[in-house]
Formats: structure tokens, C-alpha cells, sequence
């Protein structure tokens, strides 16, 4: 007998934690519940076959934890019907688990002001004074919105923190800045270019390091549990300058969390928004040299709890691969500009659902990590393109999820 596996499409829907028009992530509260926001809910899934893929040959095909480390660059080279996978991918991690527990923050905001310190100094900090939004969050949250001092930052329980300094307030979160280059830094792609920023020129190369050498000793402070580097570089036209926004991955052993956090699978259950699966990209906008002038970590701080470990039992990238073909129409390629090895990181709302009022970014939530072949497609540029050949801001990539352990997929393709 075939094994029928779950096969969940989820569609992109208008969840982004940074706003696409608005300045700000986190101003001023409105009175309307997650429940009655104008999004589409709907998670559609099906059952489905892999051909010739019963549940006694993938258990026969599964290979070691070593082989799945040293097998995936000859599937590369692997002949497929309807994939083209790319010459070669950057994979290195140190250690794989088949599940990892992790649970978000709890009690964050008693940090407030050492965050605001670490962003803008002792002597600003001490004219500013955060205000008390928790009635209206329905968790403990920290807000200063000053006009005057031209500074912003949030901060809640969970660990969530929006920052911004005087020196990226006009500027702000705005998303509809014309984006004039993408550098996928994770892929190996050059750096050497520069551009005049709002205090002078820098290249992508002299930010990208910077970046990483502040996020890997300061902000690693909050989440020491992981690494970070930055992922990749949009750079944005501002007047007659430019700034650079950067998607800063965390890594768990050399493995990235899921990062396509606002196009995941969302349901109102017993009124309450349950978001499927969560990202954890952090987002920073310099808008000057060797500075970070916006700062969102996006969802909350994470606590590694536990891992899992199992030597065997492994799906291959090649067979991984092979199983996707059965799922696609045999008239379409698609092009796979990067394969990955990710943790999706799946919130466990029965952690939290006694709280009354939970969320994704409850504090205290228990988040399941587990481990996938992340096969990355890039939006053709010309679907990116305004009518005057400019970028639009938005999504860049779509994705194809398979689960190391059991075959199921997940995909964000719309």
C-alpha cells in the first residue's frame, strides 16, 4: 500500500511584521481583535501519493545522519525530470536533530531599558521613558514614541524588540523605498560593490561584516543559543543616497531557522489567531556607515530546551528530490536556485491556550523545530518590476519544505 503523506499549500497572505507602508511596527494600538482582521484564514491541504514511494521504501531509502551530510552535493548532479537543481550549495553544519524544543521569552520587558541603551547610548536613554501599552497587547509591552527625540522602540514579554534611532526615523520600516539590488549573500555572491550611503559610501562586503560581528557579540547576549549571519542585502534608493536592509538568520549548530515567516498557514481557532509555522528573521535597515538605524528581531527571543538525536533515518536529498516530481505537473520545470538544510519551527498553542489569550508570540510559547530540505525558488525579475523597471518591495523567493523524517511537504508558492 502506497503511505499517503499531508500536503499543505499555504498561500501568501498579508502578515508581515514589518509594515509595508506604515513607519512603525508596533504604534499606536487599535481596538480590533486578531479574530476580526480582514485575512484570509484558510489552510488548504489534501491528501497525496508519492508514486512509487510506499511507506516500506522510504524507511528502506533512508540513509545515516553521516550520509545525509556528505551525500547531498552528488544529488546535485542527480538527473530529474521536471527539477533543475543548481550546480552547488553552501551547506555546513555541525550537528542535525530530529527535533529540537525550543520556548519563546518570557518576562522580557524588565530589560527595556538595557535594550534601549544598547541601541542609542546612556546619555539619549536617559531622557526617554517608555510607556506601559501591556492592557492593550495582552502582554507586558514597553513603548516609546517620541517625536521630539525622533526615537522608537517596543519591547514585549516575548522578547520582541522594535527599534529606531533618530537617524533612521524619517525613514523608518517603510517598505516602498525602491529596491535598485538583491545580494544573496548566503549564496556566495559578490560584495564588492558599493554605494553612497546617507553619511558616505560603504560596500556591501564592509556592511555585511559589520552586521555579523555586532549581531554575534551583542545581540547573542539575549539568544546566546545561536549564531548569526546575514543572509541577504536589499539594497533601497533614498533620495539621492541609498540604504541597505539586511535578513539576519539564526542558525542552531549551523542550521538555519525557517526565515519565510508572513506566508505560512493561519486559522482562527475558538477566536484566536494560530499562525501554522513561524519564521525568525531578524530585520536591520543601516542607513548610515557601521550603524544600525532600524531594528526589528521580528517575533520574539528563543530558548533552546532540549534536542533529539537519531542517527538513522534519514531522506536523502536525492530521494527528497525524486518523491517532489510525483507532487508537480511533468510539463513544468522548476528552476531550484538554492537547496537548504532548515529547522520550521512549528508553535505548540496547547502551551499557551490556558493563558486565556495566546498568540504567536505568546510569552512561554513552546515552538517544536524540526528539521527540512528547503528547496528555494527565486521570483523571475521581471514579476518584481513596476512599470518603470523599478523593484517592488515584497516577497523574492518562493519555497518547497520536505521533512528529513517523514516526507511531508510544505509549500509557499503563490
Amino acid at each position: 500500500m502506497k503511505r499517503k503523506k499531508q500536503f499543505i499549500l499555504l498561500g501568501i497572505i498579508a502578515v508581515s511584521l514589518l509594515a509595508a507602508c506604515g513607519k512603525k511596527t508596533e504604534q499606536a494600538p487599535t481596538g480590533q481583535t486578531q479574530a476580526e482582521e480582514a485575512v484570509d484564514f484558510n489552510m488548504v491541504s489534501e491528501q497525496t501519493e508519492y508514486e512509487g514511494f510506499t511507506q516500506e521504501k522510504i524507511t528502506e531509502k533512508a540513509v545515516s545522519r553521516e550520509a545525509l551530510f556528505s551525500g547531498y552535493a552528488a544529488a546535485l548532479q542527480d538527473t530529474y525530470e521536471n527539477f533543475r537543481l543548481p550546480d552547488a550549495v553552501t551547506i555546513s553544519p555541525t550537528a542535525i536533530y530530529k527535533q529540537v524544543e525550543i520556548v519563546q521569552e518570557s518576562g522580557f520587558t524588565e530589560n527595556a531599558e538595557e535594550i534601549l541603551r544598547m541601541f542609542l547610548g546612556d546619555e539619549l536613554s536617559e531622557q526617554l521613558e517608555f510607556s506601559d501599552y501591556s492592557e492593550m497587547r495582552n502582554q507586558a509591552t514597553l513603548v516609546i514614541d517620541s517625536d521630539e527625540e525622533k526615537v522608537y522602540c517596543a519591547v514585549k514579554d516575548c522578547g520582541f524588540v522594535s527599534v529606531i534611532k533618530p537617524s533612521g526615523y524619517e525613514i523608518g520600516f517603510g517598505g516602498n523605498l525602491e529596491i535598485v539590488d538583491i545580494v544573496h549573500v548566503d549564496r556566495g555572491e559578490p560584495l564588492s560593490q558599493s554605494y553612497a550611503l546617507m553619511d558616505g559610501e560603504e560596500s556591501i562586503g564592509e556592511a555585511v561584516a559589520y552586521i555579523e560581528e555586532w549581531m554575534n557579540q551583542n545581540w547573542a547576549i539575549w539568544e546566546p543559543d545561536f549564531t548569526y549571519r546575514v543572509k541577504t542585502v536589499e539594497v533601497r534608493r533614498y533620495g539621492d543616497n541609498y540604504i541597505y536592509d539586511f535578513d539576519v538568520e539564526k542558525l542552531f549548530k549551523g542550521i538555519p531557522l525557517d526565515d519565510s515567516f508572513g506566508g505560512t498557514g493561519m486559522a482562527v481557532v475558538h477566536g484566536y489567531l494560530e499562525v501554522k509555522y513561524i519564521g525568525s528573521t531578524i530585520s536591520i535597515r543601516m542607513c548610515n556607515r557601521n550603524s544600525i538605524d532600524v531594528f526589528t528581531n521580528g517575533t520574539g527571543i528563543l530558548r533552546v530546551q532540549s534536542t533529539k538525536e537519531e542517527e538513522d533515518g534519514w531522506l536523502s536529498l536525492s530521494d527528497c528530490t525524486h518523491m517532489l516530481e510525483q507532487l508537480f505537473s511533468e510539463y513544468v520545470i522548476y528552476e531550484i536556485s538554492d537547496i537548504e538544510m532548515q529547522y520550521v519551527l512549528c508553535p505548540d498553542y496547547d502551551s499557551v491556550r490556558e493563558l486565556g489569550s495566546y498568540s504567536y508570540n505568546s510569552p512561554g510559547l513552546r515552538v517544536l523545530a524540526k528539521p527540512v530540505w528547503c528547496f528555494v525558488m527565486d521570483v523571475p525579475e521581471e514579476k518584481l518590476l513596476n512599470e518603470d523597471g523599478s523593484f517592488t518591495a515584497g516577497y523574492q523567493k518562493h519555497y518547497i519544505d520536505v521533512d528529513m523524517r517523514t516526507g511531508e511537504v510544505w509549500l509557499e508558492l503563490e
